[in-house]
Parts: structure tokens; C-alpha cells; sequence
């Protein structure tokens, strides 16, 4: 598969499709800056795609501005934080003869209360579609070492046995199969490393959560025109590591509280036998 979409890769890095160094298909990253919530923005990058407008659809769909187009400059282009927070589908789309590149991922406000986005995800919005199926709720996110599954769909029929491509930023690549309802079950890798002491926290990692960039990617032929679609997303170490290694230090624990009573009994039998002795 020809990841970059049968594009010359240098032409890619050109305007407002900015590279993301750990993969060659096209992504969108979100970026925030300010100092307090009440003051934070949110600038939305494209990737490896060449791009003027960013699509952003809101998981409330009754909402006048459910779907708005946000400009891109040199800064990305920024999302504009909706009442009620929620969950937004943003995707970026470029075409070049007969070669169509989608880029799309989903950016959660993360606030309570914000409505169910199934039945956003589930409108089309182009020919070539990746949509989680479900996608993590409120303060979850994708993990290590999980299994999650994705609907392949092409002018909104599902797409069995189309083969669906799996990179992140940790290395790791993957490929799956959509089964025949256009369903690719797709386990997220455990390619994290051993946390190591950071510099700079003073030996405390405490708050940090470590995280990584993953993407999907599918192509498929119709018409005479080749479209490439990617879903990307981040997720984290795997939800048991840290209870693993803290149940092991508490068996370790135990052990060694286990040990003290025979150590002393150790300690005290040549005081038993020299008093015999006497």
C-alpha cells in the first residue's frame, strides 16, 4: 500500500500540511495553549495533508452551528469551544487529480452532560470512512493492550474484507481485516517502554500521564479515483501497569514481613542450645 496516497512526499510538507514525523499518512493534531481554562484555546494542526479549511461537526445536533468550517493559517485553525463542551468530528480533506486524502479524528471538551456523539459519528460526512465504534466516553481514552472496533464504510455501506492499517507513534504497525459487516476489531499495542525517571520532576513523576499518537489508515478504489482515509487518535499505557507492579511490591511486602518471624527464630536457637549446654 502506497501510504503516501501516491503523493510526492516533499510536496506533501508544502502550505499548511505540516509532517508529522512518525508516519506518512495524513492526521490532524490538536494543540491547546493558555494559562487557565477560562482562557484556553485550541488550534487544530493538519498533517501530512494540504488543506485551507478544517470540518468540524458537534455531537449536538439540534445545535445551529452543529457544522461549521474553521479556517487554517500558519497556527492551525482554531476550534471554537461550544456551550455545552461535548465531543467534535474534525477532518481535513485534500484532492489532487484523481487522488482524494482525508485526515479525521475526534476532540473531546470533555465536560459532563455533553450528549451521546454515536449519531454524529455515524453521518456521513465523506466516501471513505473509519468510525470508532464506540469511541472512549467523558475521561476515558484508547489504551495499551485493548481491544476496540471500528466501522469501514464507503459512500455509507460497510466495506468487508477491506484491510485497515495501524501505526503509532511508539513504532508499532498492524494490519486487520474488516470482517462482513465492515467491522475491524483493533488491538492498540503495548509499545510502551519502562517509565524511566524524568528529568526535571525531581525523581517524581507523580501527574504525568504518559500518552502516544496512534493511526488508522484504509484506501479503496471506485470510479477511477483512489480515496485514502485515516482516523488518529491518542492512548495511553495499558490500565493494569501500574496496579500490576503495586500488587507485586505488596506480595514482595508481605513476603518479606513473612520472613522476619523465622529470621528471628534463626537468631534465637544457638542461645537455646548454649544454654542447654550449661
Amino acid at each position: 500500500m502506497d501510504m503516501s496516497g501516491g503523493h510526492d512526499h516533499a510536496a506533501m510538507m508544502q502550505g499548511m500540511g505540516k509532517s508529522a514525523a512518525w508516519t506518512l499518512y495524513p492526521t490532524l493534531k490538536a494543540r491547546m495553549s493558555g494559562e487557565s481554562r477560562e482562557t484556553m484555546k485550541t488550534a487544530v494542526v493538519p498533517q501530512n495533508i494540504v488543506t485551507a479549511n478544517i470540518d468540524a461537526w458537534s455531537n449536538n445536533l439540534k445545535d445551529v452551528n452543529v457544522y461549521r468550517q474553521l479556517p487554517v493559517d500558519m497556527g492551525g485553525a482554531m476550534l471554537d469551544k461550544p456551550a455545552n463542551g461535548g465531543f467534535h468530528w474534525l477532518s481535513a480533506r485534500e484532492e489532487e487529480g484523481e487522488t482524494v486524502r482525508v485526515a479525521s479524528t475526534v476532540y473531546p471538551f470533555n465536560e459532563r452532560g455533553a450528549k451521546d456523539p454515536t449519531a454524529m459519528f455515524m453521518q456521513q460526512k465523506h466516501e471513505l470512512e473509519i468510525i470508532p465504534q464506540p469511541f472512549p466516553r467523558e475521561h476515558s481514552r484508547y489504551r495499551a493492550n485493548e481491544d476496540w472496533q471500528f466501522l469501514v464504510r464507503f459512500n455509507g455501506r460497510p466495506l468487508p474484507g477491506q484491510k485497515v492499517y495501524l501505526e503509532t507513534s511508539n513504532g508499532s504497525m498492524a494490519e486487520f481485516v474488516a470482517d462482513a459487516q465492515g467491522v475491524v476489531k483493533v488491538h492498540v499495542p503495548d509499545d510502551f517502554k519502562a517509565e524511566t525517571e524524568r528529568k526535571g520532576t525531581g525523581g517524581h513523576n507523580h501527574g504525568m500521564r504518559r500518552s502516544a499518537e496512534l493511526v488508522l489508515a484504509t484506501e479503496h478504489a471506485d470510479g477511477g479515483k483512489t480515496y485514502l482515509t485515516a482516523f488518529n487518535s491518542s492512548y495511553g499505557p495499558n490500565a493494569f501497569e501500574k496496579r500490576s507492579l503495586a500488587m507485586g511490591l505488596g506480595f514482595t511486602l508481605l513476603g518479606m514481613l513473612g520472613a522476619v518471624p523465622l529470621l528471628r527464630q534463626r537468631k534465637a536457637e544457638p542461645k537455646s542450645e548454649e544454654t542447654g549446654n550449661a
